[in-house]
């Protein structure tokens, strides 16, 4: 019987104790959708994806990493000696973190978080979908202001779904009832036990760019690649 009730927390730990080929199984509205290798959580920079690597280029000042996981790209920037802090809501991702050697943590809720003030919110991996819904976009955008430094930004990437309704004849069949189409249901599956689902979103760019604006920031597209972008939002 395993000690951690999170399918990540337990994949994360037994990489660090070895079990370094396993893979996570990744859910979408209840279909699968793809083995995810647990090591991709733990790679270096060289590993990582040009759309990563060009936002820890672009990292400044004092940063906080949210939602920062297995801590991989606060080991980078600790490593290159930047003024990184690490924060992410689940205590077991904390400990790993921990364990890995860095130096600065938090472990909370960014929606509770009210110490400090950064030049860089970095939010990587689609890690923006925990904002859930477009109220919750709004209501962590306009939080973020009182976060940042002047000239500070926030760096955050995130993927257009389109393309799951794109049609043979290259058309696209989006619903017109329901939910915004990039909101989803996600669950992950680890040596063949499923975690609790939880909602996410993932939010195309043009839509980013609005919510963005709406609330005073300038939208700036650093990188995209087919429905994936990494984008830069600046306080007007």
């Amino acid at each position: 019987m395993t000690k951690y009730s999170d399918p990540f927390v337990e994949a994360f730990h037994d990489f660090l104790n070895g079990e370094i080929h396993e893979e996570l199984a990744i859910y979408i509205n209840n279909e699968f959708s793809e083995n995810m290798p647990v090591k991709y959580f733990f790679r270096n920079l060289d590993e990582m994806p040009q759309l990563e690597q060009i936002a820890l280029k672009e990292c400044k000042g004092r940063i906080l990493d949210i939602g920062a996981g297995a801590g991989c790209h606060s080991l980078i920037l600790q490593n290159k000696g930047l003024d990184v802090t690490a924060l992410d809501i689940k205590k077991g991702f904390v400990d790993i973190m921990k364990q890995r050697g860095i130096k600065k943590i938090i472990h909370s809720d960014i929606f509770n978080f009210k110490k400090g003030k950064f030049d860089t919110l970095l939010i990587l991996m689609n890690g923006i979908g925990f904002t859930v819904n477009f109220s919750g976009l709004e209501r962590f955008l306009n939080q973020a202001k009182d976060m940042l430094n002047p000239d500070g930004q926030i760096l955050l990437d995130s993927s257009d779904l389109l393309y799951l309704y794109e049609e043979e004849d290259g058309s696209y069949k989006i619903p017109l009832t329901g939910d915004y189409y990039g909101k989803v249901i996600y669950q992950v599956e680890y040596k063949n036990r499923k975690g609790e689902p939880f909602d996410w979103i993932f939010i195309d760019y043009s839509t980013l760019e609005y919510y963005a604006e709406n609330v005073g920031y300038n939208c700036e597209l650093l990188f995209a690649n087919d429905f994936h972008y990494l984008a830069k939002l600046t306080i007007v």
